[in-house]
C-alpha cells in the first residue's frame, strides 16, 4: 500500500509493535541555530520511500496543526514538523525574513539523500503545508525549491495586503501580545522587519514562480486575521487564469482563521489534494 487518504481518521489494527507509526524528534540547523519539532512516520504497511508533508506553523504558531499531521501519517505520509527560529524552543531570534530561510533549510534537508534513505522520504513527492503566516512561507520558499512537488497554504496572511490595506495596527498588535511567547528582541524590531520587507515577501507577487507549480489555497470565509478578499483571493484568482504548466486548486471553508469547526474537512481537502498529486 502506498497512500490512502480513506485511512485519515481510522485507527487500523496492529499485529505487532514493529508496524505502528511512530513520533521521532529532529534537531535542523538554519542560519546557524538549532531547530526544533518533530518526524511522523507512517505505518510499516505502507510502502517506502514515503510522500512527505512539511508543516510550517503560523504566528506564533498557537493553532497548532497536530490533527491534519496525524491524519496525513495516518493515510501514509511522512511528516516533517519544525519551530522556527526563536519559537518553541528552537534558537535564533524570530523574523519574519528568517521564516522563509528556515523553510529552504527544512526542505533542502528532507530532500538530502542520506535522509531520505534513513527516514523513507520520496524525494519526487515532497510537498510544502503553511497555515496562516506559514503558508506565506511555503508560498515564498518555493521560489528557492525547484524540487517541491506541491504546495499547500491554508488561509495564508499576506504582509503586504496588511500595508497596503490599513491593517499596520492589527499586525503590530498580533507580535506585541500573540508574540510573547516568542524569542525577539522587541515587538517594534519585528515589525520593521515585515515593513522593510513586505515588497518581497508579497503573495500577490508569488504568481511568477507559482505559476508552474501545483498549488492549493484553501480560505476562511469568516476570516479576520487574514482576510481572503485582501489575502488569499488576489493570488487565487491570477493563478486560477494561469496557461502555464502547473495546477492549482481553490477551496474555501465557512469558518475562522483557526478552521477551529472544519478541521475534518481540511485535512480531507489537503490528504485528497496529495492523494491526486501523488498518483500523477
Amino acid at each position: 500500500m502506498k497512500l490512502n487518504c480513506r485511512n485519515a481518521f481510522s485507527d487500523l489494527p496492529y499485529e505487532n509493535g514493529n508496524e505502528i507509526p511512530d513520533a521521532l524528534p529532529m534537531n535542523i540547523i538554519s542560519g546557524g541555530c538549532h531547530l526544533y519539532g518533530y518526524l511522523l512516520k507512517p505505518d510499516s504497511r505502507y510502502d517506502a520511500p514515503h510522500p512527505t508533508a512539511i508543516v510550517f506553523h503560523g504566528f506564533p504558531g498557537y493553532t497548532t496543526n497536530n490533527d491534519l499531521e496525524y491524519a496525513l501519517m495516518r493515510m501514509g505520509c511522512v511528516v516533517v514538523h519544525i519551530n522556527h527560529r526563536g519559537a518553541w524552543g528552537s534558537e535564533g531570534h524570530y523574523l519574519f525574513t528568517n521564516l522563509i530561510d528556515d523553510a529552504v533549510a527544512i526542505a533542502k534537508w528532507a530532500h538530502n539523500p542520506a535522509i531520505t534513505s534513513q527516514y523513507g522520504i520520496d524525494p519526487d513527492n515532497i510537498f510544502l503545508v503553511g497555515h496562516s503566516m506559514g503558508g506565506m512561507t511555503v508560498l515564498n520558499a518555493a521560489k528557492h525549491l525547484p524540487f517541491i512537488k506541491g504546495v499547500a497554504a491554508i488561509a495564508p496572511y499576506d504582509l503586504a495586503a496588511a500595508f497596503e490595506h490599513g491593517m499596520e495596527k492589527e499586525l503590530f498588535t498580533m507580535i506585541e501580545i500573540e508574540g510573547q511567547c516568542l524569542k525577539i528582541t522587541s515587538a517594534s524590531d519585528v515589525f520593521e522587519n515585515a515593513q522593510n520587507n513586505y515588497h518581497t515577501l508579497s503573495l500577490y507577487e508569488t504568481y511568477n514562480h507559482l505559476k508552474n507549480q501545483h498549488v492549493l489555497i484553501v480560505s476562511a470565509e469568516h476570516d479576520t486575521v487574514a482576510p481572503p478578499k485582501f489575502m488569499n483571493r488576489p493570488l487565487a484568482e491570477r493563478l486560477q487564469s494561469q496557461s502555464d504548466c502547473g495546477t492549482f486548486q481553490y477551496h474555501s471553508i465557512k469558518t475562522n482563521h483557526s478552521f477551529g469547526g472544519s478541521r475534518i474537512e481540511l485535512s480531507y481537502i489537503i490528504g485528497n489534494w496529495i492523494e491526486e498529486l501523488y498518483a500523477k
